[in-house]
């Protein structure tokens, strides 16, 4: 039986595993969106780095730029008429 290298966020401590023998490259983290620089060597983990840590939603929420250009925010007052 296969042994599958696991692998543990260090932003949260989320484990998941990736069946791969040799791998070297970005992974994102299924848990919190830290991306991170994995390398696997003969299905040894042998290197997690996190690069950037995944946004919390309150920031994504606030940040301009993840809402596509052109969408219109209604207020909760336009939307209330009786």
């Amino acid at each position: 039986m296969k042994t599958l290298p696991e692998i543990v966020c260090p932003a949260c401590g989320y484990e998941f595993y990736l069946d791969e023998d040799d791998y070297e490259g970005e992974l994102q983290c299924p848990n919190c969106g830290t991306l991170l620089d994995v390398r696997i060597e003969r299905g040894e983990l042998k290197d997690v780095i996190p690069l950037e840590e995944g946004l919390e939603e309150e920031e994504w929420l606030e940040d301009e730029d993840f809402w596509e250009e052109g969408e219109e925010e209604t207020s909760w007052e336009e939307e209330e008429e009786f």
